[in-house]
């Protein structure tokens, strides 16, 4: 005989917070937000994970004190080849190479074991960030594509942003 659900005062929000299920609720909502993403094409999943990744990447300039208003392309360049594993290049005025070097990918929702590291997050989401970025320091539009990363078996991250 099955057991019949109680009706309580307490909403579905209210009973996973008392029963300490908050970040596994989350945990579950973003494999499936990843799961669905991965049955769209590719445009539609950048598109999707635009905000994403302009957030992400909005809380690491908050976390590092950077405010981008202070920074031109060059300054910031310089910025990145002060931090140990980064090197970050222009090839020419209108292209720059990006590359992160470690062991792990530095994703929270990686580290955390909430989505796997997989080639499609890097071209979909943290190319977002670097066009964020790059676009908000040049105040110019920004293409970001991966070109290798972890995810695909290199020993680096590498990205090629082109400035439009």
């Amino acid at each position: 005989m099955k057991k019949e659900l109680v009706p309580s005062e307490q909403t579905y929000a209210d009973l996973v917070v008392k029963g300490g299920k908050v970040e596994e609720f989350v945990r579950r909502w973003i494999i499936g937000v990843m799961a669905g993403l991965s049955e769209v094409d590719e445009k539609i999943a950048k598109t999707i994970l635009k905000k994403a990744g302009e957030d992400c990447c909005k809380l690491f300039l908050e976390t590092y004190g950077l405010d981008l208003s202070s920074y031109d392309l060059d300054s910031l360049i310089e910025w990145w080849n002060k931090r140990p594993a980064c090197r970050c290049y222009k090839v020419d005025e209108n292209t720059i190479i990006y590359e992160f070097k470690s062991n792990k990918c530095e994703c929270l929702l990686v580290d955390k074991g909430f989505v796997n590291l997989t080639p499609k997050l890097c071209s979909l989401c943290f190319t977002n960030w670097l066009e964020y970025m790059f676009g908000t320091v040049t105040k110019r539009g920004a293409k970001a594509e991966l070109v290798e990363s972890l995810a695909t078996g290199a020993s680096k991250c590498s990205f090629r942003i082109k400035l439009l």
